[in-house]
């Protein structure tokens, strides 16, 4: 028994007609009828009952037509499995991020796991807090690296420390805390603050403050790369309970099979 006679019996019993099924498969009728002959000589049963005008499948041949099908199938997956162990994994996996993020060494994480699974393909969404957990809720995105929000929490979401990032005050030049090298929260009483909680932009906040419209409270990754020639100088907030937790976070009910790769090396 082959693989052949297994897809020319199944196909005969969906056309019931040996000529349909050679030109399918294009070889000759005859070589049809000699397969199926030798297919039922190996079973010691008749799959077909036929004459001149007419095919159909015996009781036999109902219950081995189920049969072949599922080992067909098997052997199908089989060589699925050895194509993507030989190729790597295959997949797309959706990302999402919070605004300001991309200044981190988030490209590390991105580069251990695109080495690893190079025939993945990733999408990109940079969005504010409350849109990522909305995608990632509704399974729009497998996962969001996001500040932590645990009102924005269901039951639904799993979740991972990434790390947690200190706050900055970020002033202008002029301003009379620029020469500080610290600040307490209570200093900043009277001033106009740009809080990031509030202002989702990033970049529409340090134009504000490169205006000295105000001065704005930033968690460190976002401002990782400013220099003074940006008309911004950072100052380290002494408030130690003042910090921004960013958290991995997908969905429970999400079952895309490249989610749990990048998961694992995270976890790790």
């Amino acid at each position: 028994m082959n693989t052949k006679q297994l897809e020319y019996f199944v196909s005969l019993t969906e056309t019931l007609n040996f000529t349909k099924t050679a030109q399918k498969f294009y070889i000759s009728q005859t070589a049809v009828t000699k397969q199926i002959k030798r297919l039922e000589q190996m079973l010691d049963t008749k799959l077909f009952i036929r004459n001149n005008h007419h095919v159909e499948l015996t009781p036999a041949g109902s219950v081995f037509l189920t049969q072949a099908k599922i080992i067909l199938f098997k052997i199908e997956e089989a060589a699925e499995r050895v194509h993507l162990t030989t190729i790597g994994f295959v997949g797309v996996l959706r990302i999402g991020f919070v605004m300001g993020y991309e200044k981190t060494s988030f490209s590390d994480l991105l580069f251990q796991f695109h080495n690893k699974y190079p025939n993945i393909s990733i999408i990109f969404v940079r969005g504010n807090e409350k849109e990522l957990y909305d995608k990632v809720s509704n399974l729009e995105l497998d996962i969001v690296f996001n500040t932590w929000n645990e009102k924005e929490m269901t039951s639904l979401l799993d979740k991972y420390l990434i790390k947690a990032y200190s706050l900055n005050v970020i002033v202008h030049p002029t301003h009379p805390l620029a020469s500080r090298k610290s600040v307490r929260f209570e200093e900043l009483t009277n001033e106009t603050i740009f809080r990031y909680s509030e202002i989702q932009d990033i970049e529409s906040i340090l134009l504000m403050v490169s205006a000295n419209m105000g001065i704005a409270i930033l968690p460190s990754y976002c401002v990782r790369y400013l220099n003074q020639s940006q008309h911004l100088m950072i100052i380290s907030l002494e408030d130690g309970n003042e910090y921004v937790n960013i958290m991995a976070i997908w969905n429970r009910e999400n079952y895309n099979p490249a989610l749990p790769k990048l998961t694992q090396i995270i976890k790790n």
